[in-house]
């Protein structure tokens, strides 16, 4: 790849990688000690015209269980993990699941919730542009009841052996 004739390539060799938040760093992107500040009285963090929109999303999760603060920043992140690494160093101060919505990007950070059902969360508010409806999206993916798999696995072998006796016995039926 050293000479390479592609020039995507070629200038991602060249062009220095960004960087996201290092081991404890602080975003540069955004005011941190404001968004913290602002969380401590009621778990969020948005400008004036998403504030109640985000209140009511934080106090029915609430009633759902889940202890859910979220951020709404119109700041700029520079890449995609920057709303994780803010909600990661949020949750370090704040417990319970905390989202983070840029313009661009979804991150989450929770001390209760597993990585792949904060994934799936944010998967589908990223869809949602509204950040009310994203907050609410997310917060209804994290919290809505899982399939019983032990349950259901169960049955299947359950009835997988059955069908496998069944189909013994025919076979000896037919033999005779």
């Amino acid at each position: 790849m050293d000479n390479s004739d592609d020039s995507v390539t070629t200038l991602a060799y060249e062009a220095e990688p960004v960087m996201s938040l290092q081991e404890g760093e602080v975003p540069q992107w955004l005011d941190y000690e404001a968004v913290s500040r602002d969380l401590a009285d009621d778990g969020v963090s948005a400008p004036e015209p998403f504030v109640e929109g985000l209140r009511t999303v934080v106090i029915e999760a609430g009633d759902r269980g889940l202890d859910l603060k979220v951020v709404y920043t119109e700041a700029p992140a520079l890449v995609y993990t920057d709303a994780r690494d803010l909600a990661t160093l949020l949750n370090e101060e704040y417990e319970g699941t905390i989202l983070v919505r840029t313009p661009a990007f979804v991150g989450s950070s929770s001390d209760t919730i597993p990585r792949h059902l904060l994934e799936a969360g944010q998967d589908d508010a990223w869809e949602e542009f509204d950040p009310v409806a994203s907050a609410a999206v997310f917060a209804h993916k994290v919290t809505a009841p899982a399939p019983p798999w032990g349950a259901l696995s169960a049955i299947v072998l359950v009835l997988a052996i059955v069908v496998a006796v069944a189909f013994a016995v025919a076979l000896r039926r037919r033999l005779r």
